[in-house]
């Protein structure tokens, strides 16, 4: 009986993810649950922008290379891109609102606009400016090195959810409302 009240309990934080055919589909989904826990913008000097190594995650089938981007300078500077240790360069200009950037060959040529969509030590997403029916690839999605040279796109967008998952259910509430059942079994027993 304990075992089944055990796993009544813990139901709730075994929830399992269904399965997305497309990187976009599954942060679209994904997004509005974890977004109240992401930085507010790109401004502050030490932001996980600036000081993490990132790995861009893809769906592309077959698409096996590792591509790092490390973000130098503060607001406005190159983006050094590291595809299986080949090193080329982007720039980048983060906007005063630290809410949009861009990214491209240079600020005002072959470059695109992006808002922050999420971010936080381990993981970023940017969601591209425009009409969603004319984009292809709306989202670029990063994850500290560590993170992204192990996992998947799905299995790190998986990490995301459950990173956050527990931090919506208060730990002392749980502990309280088990001991209150534990007290109650041992009472009546």
């Amino acid at each position: 009986m304990d075992d089944r009240l055990l796993d009544k309990i813990a139901e709730p934080f075994n929830l399992q993810l269904p399965e997305y055919a497309t990187l976009e589909e599954m942060i679209e989904s994904v997004l509005p649950a974890v977004a109240q826990f992401s930085e507010p913008n790109l401004l502050p000097e030490d932001s996980p922008l600036y000081t993490v190594n990132w790995v861009r995650m893809t769906d592309r089938p077959g698409a096996t290379e590792v591509q790092l981007y490390t973000f130098q300078d503060y607001m406005r500077g190159e983006i050094r891109v590291v595809i299986d240790g080949k090193v080329d360069a982007q720039t980048y200009e983060v906007e005063e609102s630290g809410e949009r950037i861009i990214i491209g060959q240079s600020v005002m040529r072959d470059s695109f606009l992006y808002e922050l969509a999420f971010l936080d030590e381990d993981f970023l997403l940017l969601r591209r400016h425009g009409n969603a029916a004319n984009i292809t690839e709306r989202y670029l999605f990063f994850c500290r090195e560590a993170i992204g040279t192990r996992l998947t796109w799905n299995e790190a967008l998986e990490r995301l959810v459950d990173k956050y998952r527990n931090s919506q259910f208060p730990l002392l509430a749980i502990g309280l409302v088990v001991a209150a059942l534990i007290a109650l079994m041992l009472y009546f027993r």
